[in-house]
């Protein structure tokens, strides 16, 4: 689930050629391969590669980043793949990060 393939399936997908400005808010899974400026909150939240996810927070309870994210993440479980670039602190009870994967930011786990 967390590698990325061709064939992507989620309940909303902001593609390559969208660019959303504002508060973006799904009850479910949330995969961005385009630009979304502005607070994120989704059940699942995939950063594709050409993501770019620019923002005051992200409030989900998984976190996938393969791309670009400028801002804060809160999460119980997040992912940052090789190609994640972090630009802000994330919080987390769990956290995976592959080799090459950038975070210029600090690291937070929660209890409980």
């Amino acid at each position: 689930m967390f590698g990325m393939s061709k064939k992507i399936i989620a309940s909303s997908v902001v593609s390559d050629a969208m660019r959303i400005k504002g508060n973006v808010e799904s009850l479910s899974e949330l995969y961005v391969d385009g630009v979304i400026e502005g607070p994120v909150k989704a059940k699942i939240l995939i950063v594709g590669v050409n993501g770019r996810v620019k923002t005051s927070g992200i409030e989900a309870e998984k976190v996938v980043v393969h791309g670009l994210v400028e801002g804060d993440i809160n999460a119980v479980s997040v992912y940052l793949g090789a190609t994640a670039r972090i630009q802000g602190n994330i919080a987390h009870k769990d956290i995976s990060i592959e080799n090459g994967a950038f975070i210029n930011g600090d690291l937070k786990q929660k209890r409980g």
